[in-house]
């Protein structure tokens, strides 16, 4: 399905309704814009992996991903704007627009460039800073791996920003620490764990911005038997919806996944106009996204072994097959069959090329419960 190409209206819409207040600009010349936040600025820590490092025996590293945006007021302009392109779609908000404004915050942020801030952990020996934010490209961006010295045994850790003395939000994030041994669970979310309807476009739009949440039935309680039976495994979620989606998606799984909790690999998206990562959203070229995410965690864990979890409906046969083929330790592959995509025996076969045919499995949604009777510690899959 085709969308409307009204990206020029939205993005004054957004630019309207993110307008700099008249006194901004003397402030930003006066604190300069290489600072920390500042009470004027948002920021988002998002759920991180940390790893032990491999030159330091007893040091954790933690690999800290942000967000720095002006502070957002109104959401009105925009949110009447998507509304309204929504319905050229045959989409109706109904009662849905506290919803939808929530869903859509992030994606009218305008990121600020040159933003750090100190992030506390308690039951680590060290604070840690975030980096300095990116411009363009990937604007208000940042990723930096830091030290955070001994962290014990913990393997959930809370990250929070020291903000100025006149701002008193909390802002943090979660850390999830695994040791570089057993195993870990890669799992896509759209339609591996969470109903997303990515095959309709229509469907899909409502699912991200409107709907509440919905697991796949039984998903929840194999990722509950898959905790257990892996022995507390590194879940890392890696989807190719880009980064604004981050607090819904982390408080869907927080809540539907709340045994399998874990860092969420999201996609860079700068952009003012919800049309296009509307388009981006409904974008099923994730691939090569993919894999390098995939490559990241070989990095962090070279000597764990990785169940991968995923579905028909994009290309997550292909991606797990080519992070396999490329020596990454996949002990095993399970691929949702969802109705309506390319389920074929040809399709697997050349998507797993390469692959011995006991290291994947597709299954059905009725063949779900029996997944958790699968050894895949004992080499099963």
């Amino acid at each position: 399905m085709q969308l409307p190409k009204s990206s020029a209206i939205l993005a004054l819409a957004i630019l309207s309704a993110n307008a700099l207040p008249a006194a901004y600009p003397a402030a930003v010349e006066q604190r300069g814009l290489f600072d920390d936040i500042q009470i004027t600025d948002d920021l988002i820590i998002f759920d991180s992996p940390a790893f032990p490092d491999p030159n330091n025996p007893g040091n954790t590293l933690v690999q800290l991903q942000s967000f720095a945006s002006l502070r957002q007021i109104d959401l009105g302009v925009v949110s009447s704007a998507v509304s309204a392109f929504l319905g050229t779609l045959g989409v109706d908000i109904g009662d849905s627009l506290n919803t939808l404004q929530e869903r859509i915050r992030l994606l009218g942020a305008i990121g600020l460039p040159g933003k750090s801030a100190t992030i506390s952990v308690p039951g680590c020996a060290n604070e840690v800073e975030t980096g300095e934010t990116s411009g363009l490209p990937n604007l208000g961006m940042s990723i930096a791996t830091a030290s955070l010295g001994d962290c014990g045994s913990a393997t959930e850790l809370s990250g929070t920003a020291s903000l100025t003395f006149l701002d008193n939000r909390k802002i943090s994030g979660s850390i999830f620490a695994s040791p570089d041994l057993g195993f870990g669970v890669i799992s896509d979310i759209d339609d591996t764990v969470k109903i997303s309807n990515v095959l309709d476009t229509v469907e899909l739009i409502k699912s991200t911005l409107l709907d509440e949440p919905k697991a796949v039935p039984g998903m929840p309680e194999l990722y509950t038997s898959l905790a257990a039976s892996l022995n507390k495994p590194q879940f890392v979620y890696i989807t190719g919806s880009p980064f604004q989606l981050f607090p819904f998606l982390n408080d869907f799984l927080d809540s539907a996944y709340s045994t399998a909790k874990g860092p969420i690999f999201t996609q860079n998206l700068t952009v003012i106009d919800p049309v296009q990562a509307i388009q981006f959203i409904t974008n099923s070229n994730t691939q090569a996204y993919k894999v390098s995410q995939i490559d990241r965690l070989q990095a962090m864990y070279p000597n764990k072994k990785w169940l991968a979890i995923g579905d028909s409906t994009q290309k997550d046969p292909e991606v797990y097959a080519e992070a396999f083929n490329k020596g990454v330790a996949i002990s095993c592959a399970w691929i949702r069959r969802v109705d309506g995509a390319d389920n074929s025996a040809e399709r697997f076969a050349a998507a797993f090329a390469g692959v011995p045919a006991d290291k994947f499995r597709v299954f059905t949604d009725a063949e779900i419960p029996a997944l958790a009777n699968i050894n895949v510690a004992g080499g099963e899959c």
